[in-house]
């Protein structure tokens, strides 16, 4: 898994790799500057590319000044580079000098527009990952205007505008490219601020590896596909574990369904479905490879795993309660979180065997605030709520949005980067919850249940996407078993 650290972090390494690696703070901007170049040519058709640099006074800027020589060097010469900001860094300074003796054009207010226009490639080193706060209105405004641009957006170490301190409502770049120096910077993971770095690629700007590999994590970004021990030649029905998914109302039955179909996909060998009394015969007719009881007539604790919530509607806090005395290994998805949040409102937290919760992002704020966990909408507050709601319930959280966040309580938070919104339709979240749970009963730890569980569903997705292109969630699960079974190693 790759880390992902705070900008601190990654700035005390750049100190560190001057202090006691000894190498000069301007061979490091250098070393950056290049590796971005790099990078960049390889996304640009033609040499007559028009390349805007837009150049704050901090060392973001001056990478951005090495990058424009670089390209400038290697024949790229429509360029033109507005300056922002009347007192640069010792570092910026320097490269302001260098490129003194270049042929560069450096433009003013009344050419920016005309520029803006007819760039192909905006180079975006406007600020970096040291932010404390929002851009400042000139800084912002310029920020504004780039986004509005036709042009494509090549951001170094991260977009201006996004920082761990910072709240992701504030103006930020809309970067198609972002290359990060060190080590991938957690600004970049909020649910929020993912989209905005486009395409990451992550260099190493001469920075000892020792010292990459000492970098305090805050989470990691999971690489590896999933890989799940086969079956036994042996195994049957009852050796593959017994589910039960409490769910379903009369609006939503369907969704029973649907975590049902995902969970035998995902290798449960048995499953029950308990639902209120009036869908039991719409839920048996619709699902005939499973049981079907009523809800207010099954023994909980009769099963390996339960499943409580989708298609739920309100008014469960008592069931939930119930199933959470049991004690039994439990997925909490949908309606069933929401009930959750109301019995911690008004009773505190409930006892509960292990359990792992999957809320979206708007359940999750009905957690936090049940709990009192407050959230400023900055990355930092961001990690810092998840992994306080984890250890204030003693659970694993599955935080779904356009990443997936696993929170488990004392260990780094793995980040699943999806980006793939065709997943984003009714019933996904069903499905999830079905598959988490059958990884689960069918033998695997909580942990690896949670992240198989959340990588099937996204291969699954991505495939059904490449195949079909847009989907129903009913269509989704014909992909499930096909990756569960590439799995198997």
């Amino acid at each position: 898994m790759k880390p992902i650290v705070t900008a601190a972090s990654v700035a005390q390494t750049d100190q560190r790799a001057q202090h006691e690696a000894q190498i000069p703070a301007l061979l490091l901007m250098e070393s950056a500057g290049l590796q971005a170049w790099q990078v960049l040519r390889s996304h640009l058709t033609a040499r007559d590319s028009s390349l805007l640099f837009l150049v704050g006074g901090g060392n973001n800027g001056g990478d951005a000044l090495v990058v424009s020589r670089y390209a400038y060097n290697d024949g790229y010469r429509n360029q033109r580079i507005f300056l922002l900001g009347a007192k640069p860094s010792p570092s910026c300074a320097a490269q302001l000098l260098i490129m003194e003796t270049y042929t560069v054009p450096f433009i003013g207010e009344e050419e920016l527009d005309a520029a803006l226009s007819a760039a192909h490639w905006i180079i975006d080193g406007i600020a970096g990952t040291g932010l404390a706060g929002p851009l400042r209105s000139q800084s912002s405004e310029l920020v504004e205007r780039a986004n509005a641009s036709h042009a494509q957006i090549f951001s170094i170490d991260i977009p201006s505008g996004l920082g761990d301190q910072v709240p992701v409502t504030a103006p930020s770049i809309m970067a198609a490219c972002t290359v990060t120096m060190g080590a991938l910077k957690s600004a970049m993971f909020h649910p929020k601020s993912r989209a905005r770095c486009g395409k990451i690629i992550v260099v190493n700007p001469s920075f000892p590896p020792a010292m990459i590999e000492e970098m305090e994590r805050v989470a990691c970004l999971a690489e590896s596909p999933v890989a799940l021990a086969p079956l036994r030649r042996d195994d049957y029905k009852n050796t593959r574990g017994h589910l039960a998914i409490f769910g379903g109302s009369p609006p939503y039955s369907g969704a029973l369904r649907l975590s049902s179909r995902a969970a035998f996909a995902a290798r449960s060998g048995l499953v029950t479905l308990a639902c209120d009394d009036q869908i039991m015969a719409i839920v048996a007719s619709e699902a005939p490879s499973v049981m079907v009881r009523s809800a207010s007539g099954v023994d909980p604790a009769a099963y390996d795993v339960l499943v409580a919530g989708p298609g739920w509607g309100g008014g469960r806090a008592a069931l939930l309660k119930r199933l959470l005395g049991t004690h039994v290994p439990l997925v909490l998805d949908a309606d069933g979180i929401t009930a959750l949040a109301e019995i911690i409102a008004s009773d505190g937290i409930p006892e509960h065997g292990t359990l792992t919760i999957t809320p979206h992002l708007g359940e999750l704020a009905r957690l936090a605030s049940a709990l009192g966990i407050n959230d400023d909408k900055s990355p930092r507050s961001f990690f810092s709520m998840i992994e306080g709601i984890a250890e204030r319930l003693d659970a694993i959280l599955v935080v779904k949005s356009s990443l997936v966040h696993i929170v488990e309580p004392g260990r780094p938070t793995i980040v699943v980067d999806g980006s793939n919104p065709s997943l984003g339709v009714a019933g996904s979240g069903d499905l999830l919850s079905g598959i988490i749970a059958a990884l689960w009963v069918s033998g695997n730890d909580q942990a690896t249940a949670a992240l198989g569980g959340v990588q099937v569903h996204q291969e699954a997705g991505r495939r059904a996407h490449e195949a079909v292109g847009y989907y129903d969630s009913e269509h989704l699960v014909d992909y499930i078993g096909t990756v569960v079974k590439e799995a198997e190693r």
